[in-house]
Formats: C-alpha cells, structure tokens, sequence
C-alpha cells in the first residue's frame, strides 16, 4: 500500500532450537517486556488519534484488541483471522489436544474483543451474524493469480518457518539425492542462494520468488501456516504439512487442510511419504471459493462501521 508505515514492537512467540515453540519462555518475555508492551499501546493510541481512521483493520494483533478494551471511545475494529474459525460450529476438532485448543479459544477471544471478525476459511461456511462473525475464503497475494501453475513440475518446494528444521531437510536428501528441491528459510545471514549440492538448494525467504517456484513445482513441503496452504492449494499443488512443535494452531491447520483434500501431515520431515500424494490437486472448488473473497470483506467492514454507529 502506498502509505506511510508506522512500526510498533508487539507481543512475539519465543522458539526453542529455533523450531518448537517455546509456552513458558513466550510468556515470560510477555511479562519482562510489559513496560514495553504499555509504551507501545500509548504509541498505538496516539497514532489512532492523529489518524482518524473510519475503521480499524486488526490482522489477528495482540495489542490492537488491548486498545480496543482499554478505549472506549474509538474507531470500529474489524478483526481478520483464520483463527476465528475456532468459534465455528463446523471448525474442525482435534482429539487430544483439548486443553491447547481451550486456551487458543481464549486467545481468539481476546484478540476480537468488541469487534467484528473475519473468519478465513479453507471452505464455506455460513456466518454467525449474531457472533459478528463473517466467514470469508483466505486473502491472498495478487501476485498469485498472475502467475500460471505448471501441471508437470519435476522439483520438490520447501517452507520452513524456522531454520532449525534444515537439518532434517538435509538428513534425507542425503539418502535421496536423486529429488530436486528447492528449500527457503529464515536462516540469519543466509545469502540469497546457497547451492548445498546439484539437486539441493537453499533461498533466502523471498515472497515473489517463492511464489514464482510454487507455480513451477510438484509438491509443496511446508509447515502448516495458513497462507502457505492456501496458496498451494490455489496452484493444484499437493501437499506435505510439518506442524511447528508446540504450535496448537499450525497442528490443526494441517488437519483441516487435510479434511479439505490438500495433503497429508507428519510429526518429522520424513519426505519419504511424498510418494502418498496424487500428482495434482482437484481445486476447482476452492478456486471458485477464493475468488469471492473480496466481496465478503466488503460486506464485512460495511458490518463493523454500521454496528458501531
């Protein structure tokens, strides 16, 4: 967008090995960081104020519903998130995982106080007007649909969102060679292109480029964000999900993209069951769906600014 951008330090997750999420450590911060976290709430308020927004549009942000509880007179907040499909009825449930599951609801519901929320969603659903809850198809890159998917791709694209997990992408190309893969992470200092052998190659994280490549491949081994699911299933991509250790919210996005027909899940790395997913996606239907997404994003902010007046 060209605007001015204003930066404002947030509430962050805290990893072990640069991997799994580490619960403890995140709350921790959140509490040694607390004079921080007020100054930045001042910040966000005073930058409301100058301003003047019709609207608010709170990307699943933290602070943002701190001002929103803490302010009574303000602008309408429209909240965007897939996680707001926890308070779906047609959500998907995962067995054994309750309490984490409890505690991202209550997160949820922090994050959309007093607002009205999009739920993103990997299928229709209806709304829940009386929650204030709109469900809308997941918001994408315009890039995307520039780009023409290649039905015969011959290579393998990796996402880590944590560089810790190269090792194990290493682990197993060294058995199998034979497989081209392209891996981007996150890695600190990571050149641009870092050539590990003839048929394994690590990028840098790069929006367009990796974009460029999902179009171009077979498969897609990613850890299961939500963007990233999407945007292969757009491309009739199929594919392979690792979960974020201790990431409630990444476990069950892969088993809801796994009920929608995208791919399968593992614990580990272990690309050896790439062999389990079909050569293209069937994703008439989701494509159709996505398509529609703006006008329910529309219908939804008409909601949050009428609701406030």
């Amino acid at each position: 967008m060209p605007v001015p951008v204003a930066t404002v330090p947030t509430i962050e997750f805290v990893y072990s090995n640069d991997r799994s999420v580490n619960l403890s450590a995140t709350l921790g911060a959140m509490l040694f960081n607390a004079r921080r976290h007020a100054r930045s709430l001042k910040q966000l308020a005073a930058l409301i104020l100058d301003c003047q927004p019709d609207l608010i549009i709170n990307f699943f942000e933290p602070l943002t519903a701190l001002y929103t509880a803490t302010h009574r007179r303000r602008p309408p907040v429209l909240a965007v998130g897939h996680q707001f499909m926890f308070e779906h009825p047609d959500y998907i449930r995962v067995p054994g995982l309750r309490m984490q599951q409890a505690g991202m609801k209550w997160f949820v519901r922090l994050v959309s106080l007093s607002a009205t929320r999009l739920a993103l969603s990997l299928y229709q659903a209806p709304d829940l007007r009386r929650k204030s809850l709109f469900v809308c198809p997941p918001i994408l890159r315009k890039q995307l649909f520039q780009l023409q998917a290649d039905p015969n791709g011959k290579f393998a694209l990796v996402y880590l969102l944590n560089h810790g997990y190269a090792e194990q992408i290493i682990r197993w190309h060294k058995a199998h060679p034979e497989l081209e893969m392209h891996c981007f992470y996150d890695k600190p200092g990571a050149p641009a292109e870092d050539r590990h052998d003839g048929t394994l190659t690590f990028h840098r994280l790069d929006g367009e480029k990796f974009l460029r490549m999902m179009a171009a491949c077979r498969f897609v081994v990613c850890t299961a964000g939500f963007e990233s699911v999407s945007e292969g299933a757009y491309l009739g991509k199929p594919l392979f999900m690792v979960p974020v250790e201790n990431h409630v919210e990444q476990q069950i996005n892969a088993q809801d993209a796994i009920k929608a027909g995208f791919g399968i899940t593992d614990k580990t790395f272990n690309l050896d069951r790439l062999g389990e997913l079909p050569e293209r996606l069937s994703n008439t239907v989701f494509r159709a769906w996505v398509q529609g997404a703006e006008s329910i994003l529309l219908r939804a902010m008409d909601h949050a600014v009428k609701s406030r007046t």
